[in-house]
């Protein structure tokens, strides 16, 4: 057998990308099925979307001679579809909104600290410093150091 192969893939890819699918809903059929990660992401949308209406704001469902419903689902869908949309890179919309929102959480801490990012001024501290003088005469360690060094020099001249 050889290592030559018809259809080389690349080794930075996904070769299988295995996915589960919700075929049905209660008692309704969905046909071929919906990937169960774009209901997770429906659903993560349209839920706060409802809480924010219905307990928040206090809009019934059935106002206005049940135009009520289309201020539920309209913007819900639109914000769904736009989620789930790939970008130029192929990934789903929402995870460029996720990576904005984190660098926009990450930008209100300074990475290095300034006083002028500190509202109270820090501690303050005193720098000391000790002068050690050698006697080369009576030190081993740096009279060997110093005698290979000259060794090393001639033996390179």
């Amino acid at each position: 057998m050889s290592d030559y192969s018809r259809f080389p893939l690349p080794t930075d890819t996904t070769h299988i990308r295995i996915e589960s699918r919700q075929y049905k809903i209660f008692k309704f059929d969905l046909g071929e099925g919906v990937a169960r990660w774009k209901v997770a992401v429906g659903t993560a949308i349209v839920v706060p979307w409802f809480v924010l209406l219905g307990l928040i704001l206090r809009v019934p469902p059935l106002m206005g001679h049940g135009k009520g419903a289309l201020l539920y689902l309209f913007p819900a869908v639109i914000m769904t579809w736009a989620a789930l949309r790939p970008d130029a890179g192929g990934r789903p919309r929402y995870a460029l909104w996720l990576d904005r929102f984190r660098y926009w959480l990450r930008r209100t801490t300074p990475m290095i600290d300034n006083p002028i990012s500190r509202p109270t001024p820090g501690q303050p501290f005193i720098v000391s410093a000790s002068w050690v003088v050698l006697d080369l005469n009576r030190s081993r360690r740096i009279r060997r150091h110093l005698r290979n060094r000259i060794e090393e020099d001639e033996v390179a001249a």
